[in-house]
């Protein structure tokens, strides 16, 4: 049985503005495919052989609901990097595509030479890009 995660599927308060911020993300992070859908409710993929994150548009009645890393559900998602050059490039672009720096790049003790720099998308939920050698 082959493990690991297929696809992960994100709402997102202002699709549009999603789909700007993710459109020019995930190709950075290795997932140079995209596909939409326009129904039942427009949606955005970014794939790759591994998997795929989408982006779907919030039903109205929660459009103005906002993310809370502390509410049961999901927490944050973490991206692998190839290297700590590409966490320092991607960083330099995060905010004027529409995302804000939480913590700038750094070294953190989790495990060894562990170099990541966390992030929130456009709607406020936690993203992380991780580089360290195993």
């Amino acid at each position: 049985m082959r493990s690991g995660i297929d696809h992960l599927m994100i709402n997102a308060n202002d699709y549009e503005k999603a789909v700007r911020f993710y459109g020019w993300l995930m190709p950075k992070l290795g997932y140079p495919h995209s596909l939409t859908f326009d129904q039942p409710s427009p949606m955005t993929g970014y794939h790759c052989d591994s998997g795929s994150l989408w982006v779907v548009s919030s039903d109205p009645p929660h459009r103005d609901d906002t993310f809370d890393k502390g509410r049961v559900g999901l927490r944050e998602i973490a991206f692998r990097a190839e290297s700590r050059r590409q966490i320092d490039e991607l960083t330099s672009g995060i905010s004027s595509h529409g995302g804000r720096i939480l913590d700038a790049p750094r070294e953190y003790d989790y495990r060894p030479g562990y170099y990541s720099v966390f992030f929130t998308d456009p709607d406020g939920l936690k993203l992380e890009v991780v580089h360290y050698t195993e």
